[in-house]
């Protein structure tokens, strides 16, 4: 059986007005896209107030990136979600095991 998620009204107002996307507002709240539709429309109920997120009328990306014999695979758009471009360079750093950090140069 799934595990319910709790609706967090003041977390998810504070992330909106933050200007966080809707990768970014699924994975600090662990939940998955239709989850933050569902928690996005009683926000706006309980506030009388329409908000917008930025990529909540995008296709649906995991937060999942794949591994195989040709290297380590992470989608375009997943990487846009996180405010990376086409032709960004990165440094990559491993701070603890089972960690990969991506930072732009």
């Amino acid at each position: 059986m799934p595990r319910e998620s709790k609706f967090d009204a003041m977390k998810l107002r504070t992330m909106i007005t933050e200007g966080k996307n809707a990768q970014q507002i699924m994975g600090a709240l662990g939940v998955e896209k239709g989850t933050l539709k569902a928690h996005l429309l009683k926000l706006m109920q309980m506030d009388e107030k329409f908000y917008k997120i930025e990529g909540m009328d995008a296709r649906a990306v995991s937060g999942s990136a794949k591994f195989g014999t040709t290297g380590l695979r992470l989608s375009p758009t997943l990487l846009a979600n996180y405010g990376f471009s086409q032709g960004d360079e990165f440094k990559v750093s491993c701070l603890e095991e089972g960690k990969i950090v991506l930072e732009k140069k």
